[in-house]
């Protein structure tokens, strides 16, 4: 039997709302080269009907369930079921380009590792696509891999990178050769709670050798002000503590030679010192009183995770927003950042 061409692998969780437009988005597709692969993660709502619904409908639609145990084991699980020549991760509430397959098939080739493509994001019931075309291409070996992988963690504001931050740390916007993956056994850390799509790409892209980026809008993200990124999160602190072990290992172990690397693993710490702080003491939906949040913000700061950061790093490196913040933060500045946390949130 001829494996599929290309494998759309969508983790589910109560999606109910939007989970038959992300599917009418790829079946609408179908050309025969395709096979979308759903993992159930747990639902409460009637996302295990609509998946059911579907794959009675679509034979190349194959559904899995599991105990709800989050979207990085949910992805894995979809990987490990997939059958194609190249992988396309999808969220259940987004939208896949109306002539992606299409696309995919014309910049695709057996010499690359990872072809990127662009995103756009949209806040309508559905995405205007009418100005979307194939651009420009370009391909990356070489001294372009070296700088592709240095770009995956840099938020320097200083730094151009070859394929634009907003769509390359992500998993969807892209498709991998799945031999490629296979042949280093690459998955997403299950440990990683936070970060888990730039944690898997820059483990990744320490092995590609080639890649391309296609410019074209090849996936529309449903954005939401009450999206993971942006919510309160109580265990911000625990879940970053998980993912700065996994970049700190993954540059021991596959960019030990790489000072530049290096340096940029400790500018990742205080910018998730960053993201500990706006996502934890100083988030409004944060209940606690403002003693209290002042506490839990010079624990952050007394942590020895962080507590030797502004050693290492400095405050006027990243742009002009998050340089504020990491100068208020390295000043200890608690009233001003709490200030700062109610302006932010309206702003979104």
């Amino acid at each position: 039997m001829q494996h599929p061409f290309v494998s759309f692998l969508i983790p589910v969780y109560n999606a109910e709302n939007d989970l038959p437009a992300t599917l009418d988005s790829i079946v609408s597709q179908d050309d025969g080269s395709i096979e979308i692969i759903c993992v159930n993660d747990g639902s409460k709502d009637s996302s295990a009907a609509i998946l059911e619904e579907y794959a009675k409908r679509y034979p190349f639609i194959h559904v899995f369930a599991q105990e709800n145990q989050g979207i990085t084991c949910a992805r894995n699980a979809a990987l490990a079921h997939a059958q194609g020549e190249w992988l396309c991760f999808v969220d259940n509430d987004d939208i896949v380009a109306e002539d992606a397959v299409k696309v995919f098939h014309k910049t695709a080739a057996p010499d690359l590792d990872i072809v990127y493509y662009d995103y756009e994001k949209f806040t309508t019931p559905m995405p205007d696509q009418s100005a979307n075309h194939i651009g420009a291409s370009t391909v990356f070996q070489g001294p372009d891999i070296s700088k592709l992988q240095s770009d995956c963690i840099n938020r320097f504001r200083s730094n151009t990178p070859l394929v634009s931050h907003k769509s390359m740390p992500t998993p969807w916007a892209k498709i991998y050769r799945h031999a490629f993956l296979a042949a280093h056994g690459l998955h997403f850390n299950p440990e990683v709670k936070h970060e888990e799509d730039i944690v898997f790409n820059f483990e990744l892209l320490s092995y590609c050798q080639k890649a391309k980026k296609v410019d074209y809008i090849s996936y529309y993200y449903r954005w939401s002000v009450n999206s993971e990124s942006h919510r309160y999160r109580p265990h911000i602190f625990e879940n970053i503590h998980h993912t700065l072990k996994a970049y700190q290992d993954i540059v021991n172990t596959r960019y030990s030679d790489r000072a530049d690397i290096a340096e940029l693993y400790r500018y990742r710490v205080l910018w998730e010192l960053l993201y500990c702080v706006v996502l934890g003491p100083i988030h409004p939906l944060n209940p606690q009183s403002y003693g209290e949040r002042r506490k839990e913000f010079h624990d952050l700061l007394n942590d020895p995770l962080f507590k030797n950061v502004f050693r290492h790093a400095k405050t006027t490196k990243f742009e002009f927003k998050q340089s504020v913040l990491a100068t208020l933060i390295k000043w200890h500045c608690f009233w001003l950042l709490n200030q700062m946390g109610r302006v932010m949130t309206k702003a979104r």
